[in-house]
Order: C-alpha cells, then sequence, then structure tokens
C-alpha cells in the first residue's frame, strides 16, 4: 500500500478502499485483524467496504498503515534487537499517542496523525541496525550496560540518532511536515520553549510506552528520559500516573498484541 494515501488527510474513503483492495496482503491481513478479538465484532466482515462501514475509514486507515510498516520490517531483526519488542514498543506508542491526544481535546477525525506518528517514531532504528550492524551492538551495549538513552548512545557511536533517521524515512514518505517534526525532535524538548501538541503527545506516549515495557533489562533498547518540567505541568500530573488516567489501555495493549501474530 502506498504510505502517500496515509498522509494526506483529505484521502476520500473511496480512495482509501480502492488503495487498500489493490493489495491482496493487506486486504487479508486486514480481514484478519477485523474479524479476530482486537475487535470483537458479532458478524464476520469479508470486504474493506464493510470494513470502513463498521469500524470507520479513520480506524482502517490506522490499521492499514500499521500491518504496511510491519510489512516493511526485515523478518529478522539485526544488531540484536528483538523485532517483536521493537514492534511491541511502536504500537504501544501509537496507541498512547491516539490516547492522550483523545484526553487532551483532539477531534477523532485528527487522531490519525498521533497514532502514526506513534508507530513511526522509532523506525530509523531498523534502518540504522541494518545499515551499521557492528556499531550499532555497540550501541545497545551503551543503553543495556552504561545508563544511556538510545539517541545519546547513538550519537556517542554513529553521530547521529534514529530521531533523525526515522525523519528523514517520514519526509521521504510525503508525510505531512509537522509529523515529520515531531518525529524529529522527539529527544529535543528539553531545548525547546514552545514545541507543538504532536510533539509533546509523541514524546510523552514514547516515555509511558518505556514506563510500562515489563520486558528484561537485556531486551529494553531505551531509558525514560528526564521530563521537562513544563511538559509536567503540562500534563498537570507525574507522567508515572499517566497510564492510570487512560481507562481504554490496557484493551488498547491487548490489541496491539493482535498485529504480532499477522
Amino acid at each position: 500500500m502506498e504510505v502517500s494515501v496515509c498522509s494526506d488527510i483529505n484521502f476520500s474513503t473511496r480512495e482509501l478502499i480502492s488503495i487498500i483492495e489493490h493489495d491482496p496482503i493487506i486486504t487479508l491481513k486486514l480481514l484478519k485483524l477485523v474479524n479476530s478479538a482486537y475487535f470483537g465484532l458479532s458478524r464476520k466482515i469479508t470486504s474493506i467496504k464493510h470494513s470502513v462501514v463498521y469500524i470507520g475509514a479513520n480506524t482502517i486507515k490506522n490499521v492499514a498503515m500499521a500491518i504496511t510498516t510491519i510489512g516493511i520490517l526485515p523478518t529478522k531483526a539485526h544488531a540484536g534487537i528483538n523485532r517483536n519488542n521493537f514492534l511491541m514498543h511502536s504500537l504501544t506508542t501509537a496507541s498512547l499517542a491516539k490516547l492522550i491526544a483523545k484526553e487532551k481535546g483532539v477531534a477523532e477525525a485528527q487522531l490519525t496523525d498521533y497514532f502514526i506518528a506513534g508507530l513511526l517514531h522509532d523506525i530509523g532504528v531498523i534502518l540504522a541496525a541494518q545499515l551499521v550492524q557492528d556499531e550499532y551492538r555497540a550501541v545497545l551495549h551503551l543503553t543495556q550496560n552504561c545508563g544511556m538513552t538510545l539517541h545519546e548512545a547513538e550519537q556517542r557511536i554513529l553521530g547521529f540518532n534514529h530521531a533523525e533517521m526515522s525523519a528523514i524515512l517520514v519526509e521521504r514518505w510525503k508525510f505531512p511536515q509537522h509529523l515529520v517534526e515531531s518525529i524529529r525532535n522527539q529527544h529535543s524538548l528539553e531545548q525547546m520553549s514552545d514545541p507543538s501538541l504532536l510533539e509533546r503527545v509523541v514524546f510523552v506516549a514514547n516515555q509511558v510506552s518505556k514506563l510500562i515495557d515489563h520486558d528484561e533489562p537485556e531486551n529494553k533498547m531505551s531509558r525514560v528520559e528526564t521530563i521537562p518540567g513544563y511538559i509536567e505541568q503540562w500534563l498537570g500530573i507525574p507522567i508515572e500516573e499517566v497510564p492510570g488516567t487512560l481507562d481504554a489501555l490496557p484493551s488498547e495493549l491487548e490489541k496491539a498484541k493482535a498485529y504480532l501474530d499477522l
């Protein structure tokens, strides 16, 4: 599926259905997911058109984008990265970004940007790990044994970080600039005086995702970053309390696991 349709907020439902239906792999996986416990529908859905009717075009767009992203990733992760852990972090961040944005009053029709920004925020990790495998093993050693965050370790070893790589990829895929910038600036909020709502949400969703991650220390790619004071003030609560304010979070996390079986 062309990622450009997911970058266009003015796409028509007819265009979305047509694009998905022209990709049999995406169609099969999307219908499998729609008919799974992920959505818990009472009737079997047999077409993309019916999926849109029962679930909504924006949700179908999110699902299709997630399936497309998973399809882009190599079947075997490189440099010691656990592919399923990476995917779960990306999907969790996407779900959190959508839920936090909704809590902050973002309209339903605009939540797709938050979901996609969360989903793609670390996509550059996979590219970097493929291109410089030995160096990336050294990066992961620093994060897992020396208390450094992933982007700090990347900067030290590689001279660049995954936020830059992710933003370059997303920009090449023709996503809107505000989404690109939210990914590029995800680790720069301490130096920013007035980040956008999308930038704030992506940062917070990423940190909360790391907070609730129950992986063993040797499988963790990064650590929770320092939360700027103005972000804590904007949240109104310590970041550790954010998960407890999102009633839909447990079900969203269960749903995210369904992607791993596609």
